[in-house]
Parts: structure tokens; sequence; C-alpha cells
């Protein structure tokens, strides 16, 4: 059975989510299409100094279109239980919409 978190370890886990969308948001489409069929992890600390797992991958936002849609998903880096997620859609022009 898991127990609810504290508020500031929501917090936390909101922060390192966001810094890793703020940093994927300066990627450009052109990359994003190279990125499609691969899912990208990556390991990371937060200021509660637990480390968590970072998991983004891009698809297409329907077939045939050419909005791709970019989902980050925040992971416990021990037991890699899933525990938030955030996503958000490039288009080719460079514009987001969430």
């Amino acid at each position: 059975m898991f127990r609810t978190p504290f508020v500031w370890e929501v917090q936390v886990r909101r922060e390192v989510l966001e810094a890793e969308i703020a940093h994927l948001r300066e990627l450009p489409y052109s990359l994003w299409r190279q990125v499609l069929s691969r899912p990208m992890t990556k390991a990371t600390r937060g200021r509660d100094n637990r480390s968590y797992r970072v998991r983004t991958t891009a698809k297409y936002v329907q077939e045939g279109a050419d909005d791709i849609r970019v989902t980050v998903v925040l992971e416990s880096g021990a037991l890699r239980r899933h525990l938030m997620r955030q996503s958000f859609v490039i288009t080719p022009d460079n514009r987001f919409t969430d």
C-alpha cells in the first residue's frame, strides 16, 4: 500500500518535472522527429536528495498529422514507480500547445 506524499514531496517532484520540461522545450521540432521511435531516459536528483528517473517519449498526435506530443514521466529512482506525468505538443513551426 502506498502512502499519500507530503506537500513538500510533491513540490520537489514538480520542480524536477518542470525543470526537465523547460529543457525539452528548447529542442527544435526537427530533433523531435528523430526521436519519435526511441524513448529517452535520464537519471536526476531532486533537492530532497532522492534519485528520480525521467522518461521522455514522443509520438505523432494522430496518424497523418505533423504535430508531435512529447510526454514526460517522472518515476521513483529505485522502484520505477510512476509519480507524475506531463505532456506538451510541438508543431512543425516550433510552437507549443499543452
